[in-house]
């Protein structure tokens, strides 16, 4: 397994400075913002600094017991692989990704896409260690690994599998660029995704709203929906966050919502990423308590301690 897929640590996250906001390209509607509205954003943006103190807390335990976090992580990617698929219609057993990922294809249907999905992990994650943001070559890497299982940053790729058309029969319903517009489109996301990297000061405002985009655009027939998480996983990481798992109970939701606002996939990225850093103190705490509940079954009592002087 590749050397990257060893890191363990949630990096260090910076305090979001929620006050320096940005104006993507992406039409919003105009107007002034309602009383609602603005409720709407200080929830978030609160949401955003429980976000914070979380990962903080979990750092702190993953730091103090880094058995269990080993332990943890294993799972928490055999989790990701599983629900990345399930989001796609495709249902995996815990057999198909263990053989796959040991390189004992016991299911052909989905053994390359098992491996390629992996690969594309492990490359998110090293390239998120840099400080380069989300740029053309990344996402030629990223898709390119989905989809041949052989990386490229050649930007004739792009030209090369760039949609054509828009399928009658998809899993996505909402609105999808034509196919006459997806370069542009592309393009200019990833020229705002380069001049408005946030650094730390609005990491999780930008990756939703980067992701609603992409998903607009729905630049790929095959895998659109793979790298855009990917992607958000990048932008996230470079910021100090573990990646957000999109839980397969929660499709019909993520589906819905990319037919809404960026608001919108605003508040379903932080629901979903407390709920995995949620899940990873759960692990922790519950691992320590029955260690300890072990360790006390194991100490004699007072009454058999005299007793067995």
């Amino acid at each position: 397994m590749a050397e990257v897929s060893q890191v363990r640590d949630i990096p260090r996250a910076g305090n979001l400075r929620m006050a320096a906001a940005y104006d993507p390209p992406i039409p919003t509607g105009g107007g002034k913002l309602s009383r609602h509205g603005e409720t709407v954003r200080m929830g978030l943006r609160n949401s955003f600094r429980d976000i914070d103190d979380r990962t903080d807390d979990l750092r702190d335990l993953a730091g103090e017991h880094p058995d269990i976090w080993e332990t943890f992580w294993h799972h928490y990617d055999m989790s990701w692989l599983y629900h990345e698929n399930a989001l796609e219609g495709v249902v995996v057993t815990h057999a198909e990704l263990s053989s796959a990922l040991q390189g004992r294809p016991i299911s052909p249907d989905t053994y390359h896409d098992i491996r390629n999905l992996r690969r594309a992990v492990e490359v998110v994650r090293s390239e998120a260690n840099t400080p380069r943001p989300a740029s053309r070559e990344l996402l030629c890497r990223v898709h390119s690994l989905l989809l041949t299982g052989r990386p490229t940053e050649d930007y004739r790729y792009l030209d090369s599998v760039l949609r054509k058309d828009i399928p009658l029969h998809r899993a996505y319903f909402h609105e999808i660029s034509p196919p006459e517009r997806i370069r542009d489109r592309l393009q200019q996301l990833l020229v705002w995704a380069g001049t408005h990297d946030p650094d730390d000061d609005d990491a999780i405002r930008f990756a939703a709203h980067f992701h609603h985009e992409f998903m607009r655009i729905f630049p790929f027939a095959k895998h659109s929906g793979k790298t855009g998480r990917l992607l958000v996983n990048y932008i996230l990481a470079r910021h100090g966050y573990m990646p957000v798992i999109f839980h397969a109970t929660e499709r019909q939701r993520y589906y819905d919502t990319l037919r809404l606002s960026r608001k919108d996939m605003e508040a379903l990225l932080t629901d979903m990423m407390t709920n995995c850093v949620e899940n990873g103190l759960r692990y922790v705490r519950h691992v320590l308590t029955q260690r300890a509940k072990k360790d006390a079954s194991r100490s004699p009592t007072p009454a058999r301690a005299i007793a067995l002087v």
